[in-house]
């Protein structure tokens, strides 16, 4: 999982390596101990904040990249000039993410970092500014009726937040499904909590929520024996209908689903099981299969790389080929080889003191991680999912926040 790419792979375990480095700690390096926010620059726009924090005369730094639900990265290879910083993010053996910097002062007497960023033959740049923590709003809660509930089903317990207006009455319902990753019941990024605050809107309007924790998280459980697919999602949402259903504070007629992300495409499933739901959302959710998606976007990678054509064409038949061992779980020795070649190829193109950082052992390690994941229960699935399929299925209006879309009202 790199910066850039695979957002939807965020389930996909990487292998990070710790770093700490002694460097020089004077007055002029002051001013980079604390946390940044910003962005990378290069073929999108990543959000990332950064923090560094000195103890003794050591530095230590993290990275959160909120697009792919990173949070607390250690970053490696730390130094800092008079005005001048560079760190290393190690994702793996074979892929590094360089960033080399410069403090510059503001017209308005401020300071931010800015400077290139590499990572598998992408340049681009990536610029910071101090980082201010979220205002918090000041709600008027008497005005709000909040409720701790928990919602069984089969062998799993979602625990969640009910919300409605304080007046007794049925209320018109989302159920709202975080994207792909472990994510708590506000799907909350950089300490801002998106659901949170979308809920907080919509009950002003009138609206009641629902928002659980995903399995695993917080007070929701999982099964030990599996990872959590698709349509597991969609089969809580159902769950979760049901439990709304019970309800004497909600307008059963009117229960819908606000999807973000993967989130979406469980949405997309979960109505067209049950034609009871009255409208779907759906916010950046992907329409094509999984693995043409993943495709796309390798080729798209391999194109702003430079990479010559007859290459591109070995290493996207390479990727179909590891599908198909996927699929039919087996041959896993040749997606082995597979990967420890492309790890040797991408190894070779790395500066001479980067590859003695990297050991054999490390290679071997995340290989066998990267099997790992591609065996699991989330990966099998998710490759041949095509979520348009769902969506013709279902009669329900549906809302889109994608390009091009045919968006239908939300009912009133």
């Amino acid at each position: 999982m790199n910066i850039m790419f695979y957002n939807f792979m965020n389930k996909i375990v990487v292998l990070l390596i710790c770093g700490l480095l002694l460097v020089n700690c004077g007055k002029s390096t002051e001013k980079f101990f604390g946390c940044w926010q910003g962005a990378i620059n290069a073929i999108q726009k990543i959000p990332i904040k950064i923090c560094f924090e000195r103890n003794e005369n050591k530095i230590s730094g993290i990275i959160d990249i909120p697009m792919q639900n990173a949070k607390g990265l250690k970053l490696s290879n730390i130094s800092f000039g008079d005005d001048t910083c560079h760190f290393d993010l190690i994702v793996s053996p074979q892929n590094i993410a360089k960033f080399s910097g410069k403090m510059i002062k503001t017209e308005d007497g401020t300071y931010k970092i800015a400077g290139d960023f590499f990572q598998l033959g992408i340049k681009g740049t990536f610029e910071l500014e101090p980082y201010t923590e979220p205002k918090t709003e000041t709600q008027t809660y008497e005005a709000y009726y909040e409720e701790e509930v928990e919602i069984p089903n089969g062998g799993i317990k979602l625990a969640g937040t009910f919300t409605r207006p304080k007046q007794m009455g049925r209320y018109p319902t989302l159920i709202f499904v975080t994207g792909s990753g472990k994510q708590d019941r506000d799907e909350e990024v950089f300490g801002f909590k998106i659901f949170k605050h979308l809920s907080d809107s919509l009950v002003k309007y009138g609206f009641a929520t629902l928002r659980t924790d995903d399995r695993g998280v917080g007070g929701s459980t999982d099964l030990i024996e599996k990872t959590t697919t698709t349509f597991d999602v969609a089969d809580d949402i159902l769950a979760m209908q049901r439990f709304l259903k019970d309800r004497n504070d909600v307008d059963t007629n009117n229960i819908g689903i606000l999807g973000h992300s993967e989130g979406a495409i469980s949405a997309l499933i979960a109505v067209s099981k049950n034609s009871k739901f009255k409208f779907a959302v759906c916010m950046a959710g992907p329409v094509i299969r999984g693995d043409s998606l993943i495709i796309e976007q390798l080729r798209l990678m391999l194109k702003n790389e430079n990479v010559p054509e007859e290459l591109a064409r070995e290493v996207i038949s390479q990727q179909n080929e590891i599908f198909d061992i996927v699929r039919k779980n087996q041959g896993w020795e040749r997606a082995k080889e597979i990967l420890m070649n492309q790890a040797k190829k991408q190894l070779e193109q790395l500066p001479e003191d980067t590859r003695r950082q990297i050991s054999n052992t490390l290679i071997e390690r995340n290989i066998q991680l990267q099997l790992e994941s591609l065996k699991s229960d989330w990966f099998r699935t998710f490759i041949d999912l095509k979520p348009i399929e769902f969506l013709e299925q279902t009669n329900a209006p549906f809302y889109s926040f994608l390009p091009n879309a045919t968006n239908k009202s939300l009912p009133k």
